[in-house]
């Protein structure tokens, strides 16, 4: 410690009438007090020299009457930084891999997506040379697999506003097509991922606010769009969650302890207040819109109440049963559930720490004209889909009808 207090004096000293004297005391007090702490290990120790060296250097001040409240503010900054040098590198080096990591996530996931648009691409090419008898089935099981992975490939917004121009030009049974329509695309995107609320709200958000922009277009048709398109989005996440319910209520124990995506008690506790969300999004929705959508989804929002209210009570099915499979586990697995719990932890962290990576993709695409055929023929297929279970539904009033009537 006496080489150090010489050093510092020494330094002081030489330097009284140097107008950097400030910043030379806060840098000899960081660099002179991290070369004693460096090897200590322990806490205990590190404050121990720590408050030893502060008081070092004031006495060093006061000899050299410089003991003003600038100086020994200098020192105390050269301290703290002394104290978390150390701890900073390694921060700012794990700070530096992890967004190394969102980068090569991201560009994997990239990645896959251009290899599934890449193998859509090869099978629809290669159905020239199917039979003419298959061709035409080939074609509907390549869209409908399209459809699956819509979100994969980027075009959900654009496959919904297709979907619903198709359902204009063909001018009937709006509203109940579009229901059709955005219930089947809510289902079956949130079937392709994990559940989460993000995720949920991320995919109500797009296919909305596609719909608003069709909307905003055609006047005429507007409340139709809108109130297929709100209703059929709702019952799409309650659709979603009870398969959910359903599923997760029967499946095996070792696949619960494998669902590494999912933050089970965070799914539990959103859960509760998922129809809040949704509610809080349409009023957002509604806000941001100029035209005629605004006061359209703005009513529905009023009336919400009682239309929500299955979608409220599958969520609070689907929070009960999230709780029993973990009672389950409880009962089951004592030795598994420390493991268990561990990683629940480990869940949490790994969801603060990913989740703007996680968000749903932006959709960047170089060839804009390829993308606006390919949801274009998504879009019809939807429509395609969507009439037929209209169809079916009116069909089979109409033989209910007659029967009554015999």
């Amino acid at each position: 410690m006496e080489s150090i207090q010489h050093i510092f004096s020494v330094t002081l000293k030489e330097n009284k009438e140097n107008p950097q004297l400030l910043k030379l005391i806060q840098e000899m007090s960081f660099e002179l007090s991290r070369k004693k702490i460096q090897r200590l290990k322990d806490e205990k120790s590190i404050q121990s020299r720590i408050g030893e060296l502060f008081e070092l250097y004031c006495k060093v001040l006061h000899d050299e009457e410089l003991k003003t409240p600038k100086a020994v503010e200098h020192v105390v900054d050269g301290l703290l930084k002394a104290t978390s040098h150390d701890k900073e590198e390694f921060l700012y080096k794990t700070i530096y891999e992890k967004e190394q990591l969102e980068k090569s996530i991201f560009l994997q996931k990239q990645h896959i997506r251009e290899e599934i648009s890449q193998t859509f691409c090869t099978l629809e090419s290669h159905i020239e040379n199917i039979t003419d008898d298959t061709k035409h089935a080939a074609l509907i099981a390549l869209n409908d697999a399209k459809l699956r992975g819509i979100e994969m490939l980027g075009i959900l917004k654009e496959t919904v506003q297709e979907a619903l121009l198709t359902t204009l030009e063909k001018g009937s049974d709006i509203k109940d097509t579009t229901y059709a329509i955005t219930k089947n695309l809510t289902y079956q995107t949130i079937q392709e991922g994990h559940l989460t609320k993000q995720r949920l709200l991320n995919i109500s958000q797009t296919i909305i606010q596609a719909s608003i922009d069709i909307a905003d277009e055609d006047f005429a048709h507007a409340k139709d769009i809108l109130e297929g398109s709100i209703e059929g989005v709702r019952d799409g996440i309650t659709k979603a969650l009870e398969k959910f319910r359903n599923d997760f209520k029967y499946m095996p124990i070792e696949e619960i302890e494998g669902l590494a995506e999912t933050d089970l008690p965070l799914l539990r506790k959103e859960l509760l207040k998922i129809d809040e969300e949704f509610i809080l999004l349409l009023s957002v929705l509604a806000s941001n819109s100029e035209s005629v959508s605004s006061a359209i989804v703005q009513e529905m929002v009023e009336e919400m109440n009682s239309s929500i209210a299955k979608l409220r009570r599958t969520a609070n099915e689907v929070k009960e049963v999230i709780s029993e499979r973990i009672e389950t586990l409880k009962e089951e697995a004592e030795k598994k559930l420390e493991s268990f719990r561990k990683d629940v932890n480990e869940f949490e962290k790994i969801a603060s720490a990913k989740v703007e990576s996680f968000k749903q993709f932006e959709f960047e695409s170089e060839k804009a004209k390829q993308v606006a055929n390919e949801a274009k023929k998504l879009g019809f297929r939807a429509w395609e889909v969507a009439k037929n279970m209209v169809d079916g539904a009116v069909k089979g009033a109409k033989e209910a009808i007659k029967k009554d009537e015999k």
